[in-house]
């Protein structure tokens, strides 16, 4: 007797980060607000820290101790101030943190430069992967910028690989420069 089973069930790719993108973009159920440069983000305690080892300890380790001692705020909701990163930034992150995925330009207001804001950001955006603990978005950043690597930007990614620990998008550079050295050379003599 043949089992085999020639007709199957298609399963749509998951949605759910587009379910927790819309709590983010219609701020329903919010419970915490950051100011990063005079730009307020609202968002979700528990999203945030389901996502960044950081934020679970800054919202769940903090507040046991605040209970203990007696000064929980309870429902109210908490501010906090961020001053070392630009609102963009934040912004990819909380995008990041809820979609799992990286922001597009246009949800960046793009400009019409020929350099895509994310180009510009990488660097940023990787120093606050590193801050807020998530590894998966500082590997898309890495990613990305390996999948971009040009004779004109391998300078300065690879200075960025550098300056981040990055090795393997180092070691991509190097082996780019490698690969298109004469190119590389006309370029940085222009």
């Amino acid at each position: 007797m043949d089992y085999s089973r020639p007709h199957s069930i298609e399963v749509p790719e998951s949605d759910i980060g587009f379910h927790f993108g819309t709590l983010l973009d219609t701020q329903e159920g919010v419970d915490v607000i950051f100011s990063v440069a005079g730009e307020k983000f609202h968002a979700h305690k528990l999203v945030l820290a389901a996502r960044s080892p950081f934020f679970r300890s800054e919202f769940f380790d903090h507040e046991l101790g605040e209970e203990k001692n007696g000064t929980d705020t309870g429902d109210e909701i908490k501010e906090i101030v961020i001053d070392d990163m630009d609102p963009v930034v934040f912004k990819a992150v909380l995008h990041f943190i809820y979609r799992d995925n990286l922001v597009n330009d246009d949800e960046l207001s793009a400009s019409s430069s020929d350099c895509s804001i994310f180009d510009r950001l990488s660097g940023k955006l990787m120093a606050a992967a590193d801050k807020y603990e998530l590894p998966r978005l500082r590997l898309l950043c890495e990613s990305y910028l390996c999948k971009h690597i040009s004779v004109n930007s391998v300078a300065t990614t690879l200075a960025l690989a550098d300056r981040h620990h990055a090795m393997e998008l180092k070691s991509v550079c190097l082996k780019f420069a490698a690969e298109n050295l004469s190119d590389a050379l006309m370029y940085l003599q222009l």
